[in-house]
């Protein structure tokens, strides 16, 4: 299982906290720390829709323009993860936002 987000954020340690204690191998990719490329990016978009993956209530879309709320993809998210909700999980080779059922 990998948990895509940010290391200190509450909702990723929250999720890692859970992973482990249900006996999971866990791995953190920290966006701060390890970046997202466009292929990260995209195997996402293969499973979560681009307008549930964006957090809109982050700081960084409210620093966005109105024109660059408009038109966000992946490349956006490639640039600014901290775009991207949190936290995402890889596991069964699939993606979801937050710990899978």
């Amino acid at each position: 299982m990998i948990i895509y987000g940010i290391k200190n954020c509450d909702k990723v340690r929250a999720a890692l906290k859970q992973a482990r204690q249900q006996g999971h191998d866990v791995r953190v990719h920290d966006f701060r720390d390890n970046g997202i490329d466009q292929e990260q990016v995209q195997a996402m978009l293969s499973d979560i829709a681009l307008d549930q993956l964006v957090n809109k209530r982050s700081t960084t879309y409210r620093q966005l323009s109105d024109a660059d709320k408009q038109s966000i993809d992946s490349n956006t998210l490639v640039n600014h993860p901290t775009l991207i909700k949190r936290p995402v999980v890889f596991y069964h080779d699939r993606y979801t936002i937050g710990l899978p059922e």
